[in-house]
């Protein structure tokens, strides 16, 4: 059975650092499942591929499964399943990681995104953590990401008013004309700190975004986040350790987000999402290819900033 997978070459720091290859398909053991690969995805923003991997390790992605063995009793044959296998043609579980389709995921790579955990990831984020609220001015980066999209359109939901930061004229235009942005900052070609002047002057109730010391600092520095103002910060620190804590972050609440706290609320954020979703209110934009084999070259774009909105794989 061919079984093609997508690995580091090494650890990614520049482009054409991925290959595909030719590996032996899992075997099924007793309980368990085996599934083929349909939709892959990786979330560019809360789960940065140029984090730690070693040679000949798989690349981390969300998948849309089919199950095309069973010795499982609560999973069978053709039933679809999320699972978090890497990128990989075929998955064996034992089935406790695995999350069947939502009937409302339709089409079924929502699942990987909007109404997946990057699209959880923006919901609590924004409601849970930061208890966002009608008249709070909400900051957001990488604003045309799935997860920073959404949770600019969750903060235009409940009544706030959202800023994006992104890297191309285009992903802004995108986030404001078609996610609801009130503004997006180009950060290549704009002064953030003096846009950020013009927008907010009194500063951002809330900033979302990637545990970006870099950018944090900009932000805090600048004195763009109000007194009370709370960060939340999710993903791996790209910048390195975070010393101890400065004078500025002092007078705002650094919020980490673990989605792994909020697994069990899963029905609470999809009941919202898929209304949302289906009236129009959340959109996001996709960037997808065809064929595993062609995925090094999509991941490339990641790494050289290329990419515009969710990474998709069609497997």
């Amino acid at each position: 059975m061919r079984n093609l997978e997508v690995r580091f070459k090494r650890v990614p720091a520049t482009p054409r650092e991925f290959e595909a290859v030719a590996a032996e398909a899992p075997r099924l053991t007793n309980g368990g499942i085996l599934c083929r690969a349909r939709w892959l995805a990786v979330d560019t923003l809360c789960s940065p591929l140029a984090g730690p991997g070693l040679p000949g390790e798989i690349v981390p992605a969300l998948g849309v499964y089919e199950v095309i063995e069973s010795r499982n009793d609560v999973f069978t044959v053709g039933q679809s399943v999320v699972l978090n296998c890497g990128m990989r043609e075929i998955c064996a579980s034992d089935g406790h990681d695995a999350i069947a389709l939502h009937p409302g995921h339709s089409p079924p790579w929502t699942a990987l995104g909007i109404l997946g955990p990057p699209g959880m990831t923006a919901y609590f984020g924004l409601i849970d953590l930061a208890g966002v609220r009608s008249g709070d001015t909400v900051l957001v980066a990488a604003a045309s990401s799935v997860a920073g999209a959404t949770a600019g359109q969750v903060a235009v939901i409940k009544g706030a008013r959202a800023i994006g930061i992104d890297d191309t004229a285009e992903k802004c235009a995108w986030a404001t004309r078609h996610a609801r942005f009130a503004a997006c900052i180009n950060s290549r070609t704009e002064s953030l700190s003096t846009r950020l002047w013009q927008l907010a002057p009194q500063g951002c109730d809330i900033f979302f975004g990637a545990d970006d010391r870099e950018l944090l600092d900009a932000l805090l520095a600048g004195q763009h986040l109000a007194p009370g103002a709370r960060a939340v910060l999710c993903g791996p620190d790209r910048n390195g350790a975070r010393p101890e804590q400065s004078s500025a972050e002092a007078k705002v609440r650094i919020l980490h987000l673990r989605l792994g706290d909020y697994g069990h609320r899963r029905a609470e954020f999809l009941k919202d999402a898929i209304t949302w979703y289906g009236a129009g209110r959340l959109v996001c934009r996709e960037d997808a290819i065809d064929g595993l084999e062609n995925a090094p070259a999509q991941l490339d774009k990641v790494l050289s900033g290329e990419h515009f909105g969710q990474i998709l794989i069609k497997v």
